[in-house]
């Protein structure tokens, strides 16, 4: 039966409203919602949600109405003691029978109707004038208290815990009512078991009593604490906590991105075919009629075979070794080192890749310096003209472009520098929009021409180099990824190691067509703008 809320929450005692709340969780929990889970019990759970939600508020407020109330009482009592004062000696005291003290204080604040009404005496007694000169009775004052946070099965919302063996027991009813399956997309749950109440007597805010910088004086006194001063504790005796968690700033970010093949044998036969220009440059003829009536031949062009080209699989890889006695005692060091293998070995793998790509590249061209950065998307726009008019390519044809990730950098603040121009306008999305209006697609590499930094200081190349090819020029191949773990063997065995991560994969980069150009710009960040006057054209055309 699906679980209905009830219709007035306010009218339930907090017994009452706690099992509403419980059974309504156990009917969310009984869902057992997944990524994996069907349509109808997804919107049962989206039903039920909403009805918690309602539940814990009512709660949440009935803690709150009670805590003011206290609060209410708390600062009557603090402005009106409920004991006569040393400003009123004569008047009658009262005789009022005393119960026996007892070992445990009162957990509760004395409310008004507890005070017992005096009673007039018409001739004071021995004992009236001895409790006048007696010392006021201290009630010792607990510091905190741990009281049951709501949704705890068999506690009620706001219970105090009279030890810490109850908080535990506490503790462990919440824990069996949390999700015991991986729940994909859901970000990290909190579920709480119980709350830690400090107690501040009336040194608070809320009191009334002091303003901020008062109650901040007031906190320090000495004369506050027993005996009128404070001792020296000798520091803090505890040993410090060790913090077993690394950090991990490393990622993936700037790895080239390529089309994949799977290669199923040892490599890789291939053939660029005839070059376009060759087929333009050999193909077609022009004959007048003169030259017909001459008898002089067409000419003809002839399809010769290709050669084929092979190129082999290379094997990667990396393999972690771990000390037996360090993956059980301290596992996150292993975690963290086998987590940073993987990334130096993404990293590795992507510099081989780019290095394949510009050694094919060969010595490239060289643009003209000193020149502003800006000034050298000229050049490779050019350079993207000239292989669209070699090759006849579409006039948008999409030219891939691999540059270094600090020469985006470089851009910006070029850009940044020149006049007119807002520098905290200068984007990311508008740095690539400006190569994607050329019908250039850059990819941002890291592995390649990397930046020289010692501590704080960063070295800038004179120069960067950018790779360019039509799109699909390049294609990457791949065999199947050997992975092992958890390998253990009698030599590893002899001095406590076991091989924890193989990782094993086989790679190759082919250039299927046409050919690859290395542009070298000259890094000069200037700000500089083109000239305002025609002088240099006009002089060039004399």
């Amino acid at each position: 039966m699906a679980y209905e809320l009830p219709e007035n929450l306010t009218s339930l005692d907090n017994d009452a409203l706690d099992a509403a709340l419980n059974e309504a969780l156990d009917a969310f929990r009984g869902l057992n919602i997944t990524a994996e889970s069907d349509e109808e019990s997804i919107v049962e759970a989206e039903r039920i949600a909403p009805m918690i939600r309602t539940i814990r508020e009512e709660q949440q407020a009935r803690v709150a109405a009670a805590e003011a109330r206290t609060q209410r009482v708390n600062d009557l009592l603090a402005e009106i003691p409920t004991e006569p004062t040393a400003e009123n000696t004569d008047a009658p005291v009262a005789e009022v029978e005393q119960e026996a003290p007892t070992d445990t204080p009162s957990e509760e604040p004395v409310v008004a109707e507890q005070v017992p009404e005096p009673v007039a005496a018409s001739v004071q007694s021995t004992v009236a004038r001895v409790a006048q000169s007696a010392p006021a009775v201290v009630v010792p004052r607990r510091n905190a208290t741990i009281v049951a946070s709501a949704d705890v099965p068999g506690f009620a919302t706001g219970q105090e815990l009279d030890d810490i063996g109850v908080a535990g027991m506490a503790l462990a009813a919440r824990l069996r009512g949390v999700p015991n399956t991986r729940m994909e997309g859901v970000p990290r749950q909190r579920f709480g078991a119980a709350i830690i109440r400090k107690d501040f007597g009336n040194l608070n805010q809320s009191a009334g009593q002091y303003d901020d910088y008062s109650l901040v004086q007031r906190a320090g006194e000495e004369s506050r604490l027993p005996g009128g001063s404070l001792v020296a504790a000798g520091g803090w005796c505890s040993p410090s906590e060790t913090v077993y968690d690394m950090c991990q700033l490393e990622t993936v970010s700037g790895i080239l991105d390529l089309p994949s093949i799977g290669i199923t044998r040892g490599g890789l036969r291939y053939t660029q075919g005839p070059d376009f220009s060759d087929i333009y440059n050999q193909c077609g003829f022009h004959q007048t009629e003169d030259d017909a009536i001459a008898g002089e031949c067409k000419t003809c062009c002839e399809v010769e075979c290709p050669d084929f080209e092979e190129i082999r699989l290379e094997a990667v890889g990396y393999c972690v070794k771990v000390p037996i006695l360090t993956n059980y005692a301290y596992p996150e060091l292993i975690r963290r080192f086998t987590e940073g293998a993987l990334v130096a070995h993404a990293h590795k793998v992507n510099a081989w890749k780019i290095s394949q790509i510009a050694t094919a590249a060969g010595a490239g061209v060289t643009v003209a310096g000193p020149t502003p950065v800006s000034f050298a998307l000229d050049a490779l726009e050019l350079q993207a003209i000239g292989m669209r008019y070699q090759y006849r390519l579409g006039e948008s044809a999409l030219i891939e472009v691999i540059a270094p990730v600090f020469l985006k950098a470089l851009i910006r603040m070029d850009v940044s520098r020149r006049t007119g121009v807002d520098w905290q306008a200068v984007t990311d999305a508008q740095i690539e929009s400006t190569f994607s209006a050329r019908n250039l697609k850059v990819q941002w590499v890291y592995d390649w021409q990397d930046l020289v930094v010692a501590g704080c200081a960063v070295t800038l190349p004179t120069t960067a180099q950018v790779l360019m090819y039509p799109a699909g020029t390049w294609v990457e191949g791949g065999g199947e990824i050997i992975s092992m773990d958890a390998v253990y063997d009698s030599v590893g065995l002899e001095s406590n190691t076991f091989t924890g991560v193989f990782v094993e994969e086989a790679i190759l980069v082919v250039q299927r067509c046409t050919h690859t150009c290395k542009v070298t710009i000259p890094i000069c960040v200037s700000g500089q703008t083109g000239a305002a006057d025609l002088t240099a054209c006009l002089a060039a055309a004399a």
